[in-house]
C-alpha cells in the first residue's frame, strides 16, 4: 500500500506521466472493447475464448496481422475496420506524444527550466572568469570520477549551450535564475548536493556585481541546513567575517590565484583550508623558497628530495628556476669580429633597448626525479 501511494504522488506530479496514462488507457479500453465485440458476434461458439478475441484485437490494432484468426461476419468485419481505423489514428498520437516529450525535456534541460533530481553533485552559483577555470579544471579529469555539475546563473541560452559544448567531458546541467533565490536553489537540488561553490556573480544582466548576493545566498544554503560542503568565493576580504556565524569557513577571495584554489576544491574539498593554513606560516610551518646547497647543482632532484627529507625535515615540493635576462650578447657571438663590434656599438649609441618579456620563474611542481639540478634553480619547499 505504501509503495501504491508514493507511486500514485509521483504520477500526480508528472503531467506527462498523466497523460501517457490517459492514452495508455484509451488504447487498452479499443482493444478491449473489440475484443469482446468480435467474440460476441464472431467467435461465439467457435471454440474461442476471450483470450483468443483479445489476442486478435491487440495484433489487429497493432497492425501485426498474423492471419492465425480472423473474421468473416459483415459485423465481425465491421468492428475489425473500426479497430485498424482507431488504432492508425491512436498510435500516431501516442509515438508523436512520446516524441513530443523527449523534445520538450531536452528543451528545457538545454534552457535550465527543469530541476535537478541527481544526488551528490557539484553545485556552481554564479559566473566569472574562476568558473571557466573550475570548468577547465575538471574537464581534464577522468569522467568516470567526476560527479554531474551543475550551474545556476543568468546567462543567455546560447551562452550556456556554448559552455556545453566547450565542456563536453563533463555533465553539465544548468539551471537559469537568482541564486538568491531559495526556489531556484530547491530547483538545483541543493540539499542534496556534495559541494556547492558561490561565486562573485557577474552574469546577472543589467545589475552592477557585488558581494552582497553571494552573502545572501550563502545565509540562504545555511538555514536549509545542507550537509554539502559550502565554499564562497568574495571581491572584498572585509565581508568574510559575516560568513562566520553561518559556520562557513572556506572563503576565497576573488583572484587567479582564488580561482584555481576554488578548482580544485571541487574533487578536493580539504585542499583550500590546507593551502590557506600553510600560506599563513603558523609556527614556522608553510610553503618556502630556499636556495639550493651548491654541492647539489648537477645531481638529481632525487638526491636532493632525500636530502632536504632526512637532514633538513623539510619536503621538496618543486622547483623554480630563474630565467637569465636576455640581451643583446645572447645574441652575438662570443669572439670580437668587426661585424659583432660594429652592431653592438651601433646599439650602445642609439640608447636602444631590445624588448623582452617580463622575466618569469619556470615552476616544476614535483618533476621527475632524474632531472639535474642546475645553478638558477631554487627549491620550494613545506
Amino acid at each position: 500500500m505504501k509503495f501504491w501511494r508514493y507511486f500514485s504522488k509521483l504520477i500526480l506530479k508528472n503531467r506527462i506521466a498523466i497523460q501517457l496514462l490517459k492514452y495508455a488507457l484509451i488504447i487498452f479500453l479499443v482493444i478491449f472493447l473489440g475484443a469482446l465485440g468480435v467474440l460476441l458476434v464472431e467467435f461465439q461458439g467457435e471454440g474461442y475464448n476471450f483470450y483468443d478475441a483479445f489476442w486478435w484485437a491487440l495484433v489487429t490494432f497493432t497492425t501485426v496481422g498474423f492471419g492465425d484468426l480472423y473474421p468473416i461476419t459483415f459485423w465481425g468485419r465491421f468492428i475489425a475496420m473500426i479497430v485498424i481505423l482507431l488504432s492508425l489514428v491512436l498510435l500516431a498520437i501516442f509515438t508523436a506524444f512520446i516524441a513530443s516529450s523527449f523534445i520538450d525535456v531536452k528543451l528545457k534541460e538545454r534552457r535550465g527550466l527543469s530541476d535537478i533530481k541527481e544526488k551528490k553533485h557539484i553545485l556552481i552559483c554564479g559566473w566569472n572568469n574562476s568558473s571557466k577555470r573550475i570548468l577547465e579544471f575538471l574537464n581534464k579529469m577522468n569522467p568516470k570520477n567526476i560527479p554531474t555539475v551543475v550551474l545556476v546563473n543568468e546567462l543567455a541560452e546560447s551562452e550556456l549551450s556554448a559552455i556545453q559544448n566547450n565542456y563536453s567531458n563533463l555533465n553539465l546541467k544548468f539551471i537559469r535564475g537568482d541564486f538568491t533565490n531559495r526556489n531556484i536553489l530547491n530547483k538545483a537540488n541543493v540539499k542534496e548536493a556534495n559541494h556547492i561553490i558561490l561565486l562573485y556573480d557577474e552574469s546577472k544582466p543589467n545589475s552592477v556585481p557585488s558581494d552582497e548576493r553571494t552573502i545572501i545566498a550563502a545565509h540562504n544554503i545555511a538555514y536549509l541546513k545542507i550537509r554539502g560542503k559550502i565554499s564562497v568565493q568574495l571581491k572584498e576580504e572585509k565581508y568574510s567575517s559575516t560568513l562566520q556565524r553561518d559556520r562557513i569557513r572556506n572563503v576565497v577571495i576573488y583572484d587567479d590565484v582564488g580561482g584555481d584554489i576554488l578548482a580544485n576544491s571541487t574533487l578536493n574539498p580539504a585542499v583550500p583550508d590546507f593551502i590557506q593554513e600553510t600560506l599563513k606560516y603558523a609556527d614556522g610551518k608553510g610553503f618556502r623558497e630556499i636556495n639550493i646547497p651548491i654541492e647539489f647543482i648537477n645531481k638529481t632532484y632525487d638526491e636532493l628530495f632525500n636530502f632536504f627529507k632526512e637532514k633538513k625535515d623539510l619536503i621538496l615540493l618543486g622547483i623554480t628556476s630563474v630565467q637569465p635576462e636576455f640581451s643583446i650578447d645572447n645574441v652575438l657571438s662570443g669572439d670580437s669580429s668587426s661585424i659583432d663590434t660594429f652592431i653592438k656599438k651601433q646599439f650602445e649609441l642609439s640608447n636602444k633597448k631590445i624588448k623582452t618579456e617580463e622575466r618569469k620563474n619556470l615552476i616544476q611542481v614535483k618533476p621527475d626525479p632524474s632531472y639535474i639540478i642546475q645553478d638558477t634553480d631554487k627549491a620550494i619547499v613545506l
